[in-house]
């Protein structure tokens, strides 16, 4: 029966991950594509991998992007969405794997539980690009292990340099799927330099650092360095109190308490314990670094990012936990006490993991409301730019699709190459809140050829229908104004008297709606324009 106690520990401590992947699945099963999906879709649809992706190489989650899109398509985001639950299913798994390993399965489970239950980890669950975040912290992991086999006296010979090189493959992972893969190096430096680790381990680790360097020297788009050195000490100071918050279920006087008691903990382990050896400080260097480059870049970035914000805190608490773990191994004094208390410190930290995790839900709930929110104005404008097509549209009209500047080139350029989100579904169904559509709107309306010139069959007064007309892509209106200056409100997905307006001369006038570009024209068929009428103004088809 003992023989079995390793495995079934094992097993629990994985159900944390299993479950937390079931409830981001179902939670997200009607999201679509979002913020950073629109920028790797228009800018990564064909090629570019080695490309920076906000400053970063991005290569792993770009090309992993990049085969759903020549594979699957972009009909459906399902494909995007299961990739950010693969890379999340990684990072639980690495986190039990080391952790079971060095501190026990137990261990396991609360760790794991507090890094993809942290109550502040809903849009790094959720946001399936931020695999470059979950992905590289599961690479550092992956690389400790390795190290770990490497150096144990029972893996010698020819199965510790295939752990070697196991951890070098990792390390290269890291690097190449974002800038956390700067701290994995930075930690695994630390460790190589304070354990003093022969060349020949060195060397083989460097294949990624020197390939990420070559790339650095050839694609490098750095960001401006802040010289205000008090801001950046007051942003660290934030950044490593929002780690510690989340993990105190977002309660903000339990992150100081956490603060303290984890500069204690470090103290006992250094000087009780004996136990900050290469790989503790290493560990600990991950999170410094982190919140070093950070705040030295962030704070000359507009808008500016807040150092509490989601996904710094996120990432900060996975780096301490993770810390925490390699620093643990009590004195032998020091175990009894530990086991006899183990039932009230179990209890405690049960009671906050779970706060932490109702806190959790109620982001990920609002987090879905966000995305939700967002998507029918989102497929208008995509939808409006496909209808106006690449012949007529200007290209540099920038796409309320994202954080980074998409313009409608880019978006159309990329509908070419690899297809249409939009393709199938129903346009009657994308009307937003006012301000979406209008944006629409103006990309619609702002690009319809108007002639001043009088139409072949001119309105006459009477002529005008009461309320509003209605035309159809490819139809022609004619509207005869009552003198100079006079506008036509005309809009397709919002409601007029709010939408855009032309601008006519007096007398008649010819509005040429064309057809919706061949992308779009039979789903846009019954979607048509509608104008309503102004006093003194006849509008006939």
């Amino acid at each position: 029966m003992a023989s079995h106690q390793p495995h079934v520990g094992r097993t629990l401590s994985l159900l944390p991950v299993v479950v937390v992947i079931v409830v981001v699945a179902v939670a997200g099963r009607s999201l679509w594509f979002y913020s950073d999906d629109w920028n790797i879709y228009t800018g990564y649809s064909t090629g570019n991998l080695l490309e920076p992706f906000n400053g970063h190489l991005s290569l792993v989650p770009v090309a992993l992007y990049q085969l759903a899109f020549h594979i699957l398509g972009v009909g459906s985001s399902w494909p995007y969405r299961a990739w950010g639950l693969v890379g999340l299913a990684l990072l639980g798994y690495q986190i039990v794997r080391l952790t079971g390993a060095r501190v026990g399965w137990w261990a396991a489970g609360f760790a794991v539980t507090a890094v993809l239950w942290n109550e502040a980890g809903n849009t790094n669950l959720m946001f399936p690009f931020l695999m470059n975040f979950s992905i590289p912290l599961a690479a550092l992991l992956a690389t400790w292990w390795h190290l770990d086999r490497a150096t144990d006296p029972d893996e010698a010979g020819r199965s510790g340099t295939r752990h070697e090189v196991g951890a070098s493959v990792w390390l290269a992972v890291a690097l190449a799927t974002s800038g956390l893969g700067i701290m994995a190096m930075g930690a695994v430096g630390v460790e190589l330099v304070i354990s003093r680790a022969p060349v020949r381990r060195w060397l083989i680790l460097a294949p990624g650092p020197v390939l990420w360097a070559a790339w650095f020297l050839t694609h490098r788009d750095s960001s401006e360095v802040s010289t205000d050195i008090g801001a950046v000490i007051s942003y660290a100071a934030r950044m490593l109190l929002g780690g510690t918050t989340s993990l105190a279920a977002g309660w903000q006087p339990g992150g100081v308490v956490l603060l303290v008691l984890l500069a204690s903990f470090i103290a006992v382990a250094g000087l009780r314990w004996r136990s900050l050896d290469a790989r503790s400080l290493a560990a600990l260097a991950a999170p410094l670094l982190f919140i070093a480059f950070t705040a030295l870049t962030r704070l000359t970035i507009t808008p500016r990012i807040v150092p509490d914000e989601l996904r710094y805190r996120w990432t900060i608490a996975a780096y301490l936990v993770m810390a925490v773990v390699m620093m643990w191994r009590p004195s032998d004094a020091d175990r009894a006490t530990l086991r006899r208390t183990a039932p009230f410190a179990g209890a405690a930290v049960a009671v906050v993991l779970a706060v932490g995790a109702v806190r959790l839900g109620d982001g990920i709930s609002d987090w879905v409301d966000q995305v939700e929110a967002a998507i029918p104005g989102l497929r208008s404008s995509t939808f409006a730019t496909e209808a106006v097509g690449t012949e007529r549209v200007d290209p540099n009209i920038v796409l309320p699709l994202s954080f980074v500047v998409i313009r409608t080139g880019e978006y159309l350029d990329a509908v070419d190459d690899i297809g249409s989100p939009i393709d199938g579904m129903d346009p009657s169904t994308f009307r937003g809140n006012e301000d979406q559509n209008r944006i629409a709107d103006r990309l619609l309306v702002g690009q319809l050829p108007v002639s001043d010139a009088a139409s072949s069959a001119p309105c006459r007064p009477g002529a005008a229908p009461s309320g509003s007309v209605t035309a159809p892509p490819g139809s022609t209106v004619s509207v005869r104004t009552p003198g100079p200056g006079a506008e036509v409100e005309i809009a397709r997905f919002g409601d007029p008297p709010d939408g855009p307006v032309l601008a006519l001369a007096a007398g008649d006038s010819t509005i040429m709606i064309p057809a919706d570009d061949r992308s779009v024209r039979d789903a846009g068929k019954d979607l048509g324009y509608r104008i309503p009428i102004p006093p003194g103004t006849f509008v006939c088809r």
